[in-house]
């Protein structure tokens, strides 16, 4: 991503929810003020994303990283590591995490469309403190710095060990202390390329390192990749995972419920006539068996089931509301699955049956 981009991203807040009026009160509200009231909740909620407690333990332990990495002395620093599953929302976490971290250290430089530093006295250069890639499909070397001398908005050509010195001495003159890496998985270790890709992230952290900044990998299901069987990158790496919610256990039911909880501190106050529950008590196994603990469809779900219901005049969000929201394909499938597997039981143990 160009770091202009980048910035005008992470300085521009979403559209925010409004302020939650009372079902009743809306129904005395004029029509204007009824259209005016449903465009900013719909708008407000195209965007949301629900508080999760894993994520949120998972932005603690980036930062934390972020912190002492900086705090050591310069070279070769820790690596992070994002894995999860596809589609489990790591790069919209990543980018949220990302985002929130540079605009506290911008700070009041966030209002400068292009905030400037000087390296040294007498040098005024752009300042990149975060870089964000994402790769393609079997990126090699060459690719890897192509990205990153064109999202600091150098030119690209050239060969590799120019290129290389290149994005060195961009990163010292513009500052930059945290590289994200999305789409790590596509890094090109085929057995042929897998010595010099992984020299070459060995490089790349150690050249960072030095200026007490931090690399960090984000990718589906890393921890099936070479970079994790290489003894050098595993020793420095620190494993950040992702998963969705489990229900495997006690402990698992009960993160649910406190996810689905805090879900309704967010939403319930816009159709503040369902009752207290309705997600964490009423529905919570049928949510899960919607999205399979997926924290990003299940703020789809939630959203969309109640703005479905608060737009036909429901008092409460049901089962159909619920049924009736199209999720991601993945999710359709997880469901299909679920169906499939559950336990079958017949009815008629629970039928009365009178005997003459």
């Amino acid at each position: 991503m160009d770091a202009r981009l980048w910035h005008q991203q992470a300085t521009t807040p979403p559209r925010p929810l409004p302020t939650p009026i009372p079902v009743e009160r809306f129904d005395a509200m004029t029509e204007a003020a009824q259209d005016a009231y449903w465009d900013d909740l719909t708008s407000g909620m195209a965007g949301l994303v629900l508080p999760s407690v894993l994520h949120q333990r998972a932005a603690d332990q980036l930062t934390r990283l972020v912190e002492r990495n900086r705090l050591r002395p310069p070279g070769a620093k820790a690596i992070g590591s994002v894995s999860a599953p596809f589609a489990a929302g790591k790069s919209t976490f990543v980018k949220d995490w990302g985002q929130a971290a540079y605009r506290a250290l911008l700070g009041p430089s966030c209002a400068d469309p292009r905030p400037t530093w000087n390296p040294e006295p007498g040098v005024t250069a752009d300042w990149i403190p975060f870089v964000y890639i994402t790769l393609r499909a079997a990126s090699k070397i060459r690719d890897v710095l192509a990205s990153l001398l064109l999202t600091m908005g150098y030119p690209s050509e050239g060969l590799v060990r120019v290129t290389t010195t290149r994005v060195v001495h961009a990163f010292r003159l513009h500052g930059v202390r945290l590289l994200l890496i999305d789409d790590s998985h596509f890094l090109d270790v085929s057995n042929k390329d897998a010595r010099d890709m992984l020299d070459f992230v060995k490089y790349l952290n150690t050249e960072l390192g030095e200026l007490g900044g931090t690399m960090i990998l984000i990718g589906a299901d890393l921890h099936q990749s070479p970079l994790y069987l290489d003894p050098q990158i595993n020793s420095r790496l620190e494993r950040v995972t992702l998963t969705p919610y489990p229900l495997v256990n006690e402990d698992d039911k009960r993160t649910w419920y406190r996810f689905l909880k805090d879900a309704e501190s967010v939403l319930l106050p816009y159709f503040d006539c369902a009752p207290p529950g309705t997600f964490s008590q009423q529905h919570a196994g049928h949510i899960w068996r919607r999205t399979q603990g997926y924290a990003g469809d299940t703020a789809l779900l939630l959203s969309q089931a109640l703005l479905d219901a608060f737009d036909d005049g429901s008092d409460t969000i049901t089962v159909r509301h619920l049924d009736d929201v199209e999720l991601s394909a993945r999710a359709a499938a997880g469901e299909a699955e679920l169906i499939m597997t559950a336990p079958q039981t017949s009815r008629r143990r629970h039928v009365k049956v009178a005997v003459s």
